[in-house]
């Protein structure tokens, strides 16, 4: 029956666009949509450039889904014949008991990940583009690296349609709903689509538009991200080839990071706070500026840390991190809609994770058991709790957030790691 499919996809960001390529290898009829057009910039996966580490300061359970990850990675960029990883190690920098430095350290060795530990002069005299204070310390990952964003995502997209996937843009869900099938669905343009299974991926309107169960445990929150060009003659330093991606932890508490830039459509170094400038948000197809204090705020950091940077930014865009109550991941099956399967939040570090976590939606759709295992980031570990969004955890990076009032406005370009 035409508009009846084995599994369709909902929302095709990263997330979504992955899910649809790996799904596409397992099914022979499949469907994914989007409510906007292929290269829009209004959700969390736009732009040139994303992080990918496995020294992952935030805990050892995210090492199943990165090594898959970094395998599925490798077999895109082999599948599309083009350069999508960019080997340009990473440098994870803060004092010695920082967040970030003690838990990569420890993540690094629990899975025997190669990194060295390096003093403040060590750091220096393989990267002098940084300026770290005296006393601090880093970690060094040799394989991390930075990865061509929007070239993978298309590429993702590209491979479910080679393997017979369809594809609607343009056209949004406005509803969801069991039948004897499994699910049916309908559609902005009066379409309605039938599925044994469905994957909703859909950033930060999977709440209010499509699955309301996760609504209470998500919020999303608007977060700059700026690009900063080096000075006259210090180019060299900040090329991919010199320059690795990094996370630093200032002394305060915030959490910065940064990509070099990769390709030649990029203005500069992409830089941007993880923790610090976060604003609650509905999300929206406007494109809205960023806060001065915001310019004014970073550039300091900036200024400081890389003395051979432009002070300034040259551009600057907002864009949303969907966030959980503990800043980990929401994925897993719906509990009131049978046959749904669910990726979000990713809290603003998911990206480098979307290879796995789309196989691992695929393999649910299909009824195979993922190759990792997803029982860490189940919804389930919020069911039991209050409703209400809360801050995260004592211990948390982002436990300082706050709810800021606009100020003054600058405006600008794309976003984060």
């Amino acid at each position: 029956m035409r508009n009846t499919y084995d599994v369709i996809v909902i929302g095709l960001g990263i997330m979504g666009a992955s899910a649809l390529w790996r799904v596409a290898s397992k099914c022979t009829r499949v469907l994914g949509i989007d409510a906007s057009s292929p290269t829009h910039s209004y959700g969390s996966s736009h732009g040139n450039s994303r992080i990918f580490r496995r020294a992952y300061w935030e805990g050892e359970k995210y090492l199943p889904l990165l090594n898959q990850s970094d395998l599925l990675w490798k077999e895109l960029e082999e599948l599309m014949q083009q350069k999508l990883l960019f080997r340009t190690g990473g440098i994870f920098v803060g004092h010695q008991s920082s967040h970030v430095v003690a838990g990569s350290i420890e993540t690094a060795r629990k899975g025997g990940i190669e990194h060295a530990v390096w003093s403040e002069s060590e750091t220096r005299s393989h990267f002098p583009a940084f300026n770290v204070s005296d006393g601090s310390q880093a970690v060094f990952e040799p394989g991390a690296y930075a990865i061509s964003a929007c070239e993978a995502r298309l590429g993702m997209l590209n491979e479910a349609v080679h393997q017979g996937a369809i594809i609607e843009f343009g056209n949004s869900v406005t509803g969801l709903q069991t039948s004897g099938l499994g699910m049916r669905l309908s559609t902005r343009s009066g379409q309605t689509y039938s599925a044994k299974a469905v994957i909703v991926t859909a950033g930060p309107w999977i709440g209010t538009h499509l699955l309301p169960e996760l609504e209470r445990y998500i919020e999303p929150r608007q977060i700059p991200v700026f690009w900063f060009k080096p000075k006259t003659g210090f180019g060299n330093l900040f090329s991919s080839d010199q320059f690795p991606i990094f996370l630093y932890e200032h002394q305060d508490g915030a959490l910065l990071y940064g990509v070099p830039s990769i390709l030649s459509n990029e203005p500069g170094v992409k830089i941007g706070f993880h923790n610090r400038q976060q604003t609650p948000a509905a999300p929206n197809w406007k494109n809205i500026p960023v806060h001065k204090r915001y310019l004014d705020e970073i550039s300091q950091v900036v200024g400081d840390l890389f003395p051979k940077l432009q002070r300034s930014p040259i551009q600057a865009k907002n864009c949303f991190y969907t966030l959980s109550p503990d800043e980990s991941f929401l994925i897993g099956e719906s509990q009131a809609l049978k046959s749904s399967f669910f990726a979000s939040a990713c809290s603003g570090h998911g990206f480098k994770f979307a290879p796995a976590i789309g196989d691992a939606l695929a393999c649910m759709a299909v009824g195979l058991k993922p190759y990792v295992s997803l029982a860490a980031f189940s919804a389930d570990r919020f069911y039991n709790v209050s409703p209400e969004f809360r801050e995260c955890p004592p211990g948390s990076t982002t436990q300082s957030l706050r709810r800021e009032k606009p100020q003054s406005r600058v405006d600008g370009a794309h976003h984060k790691e």
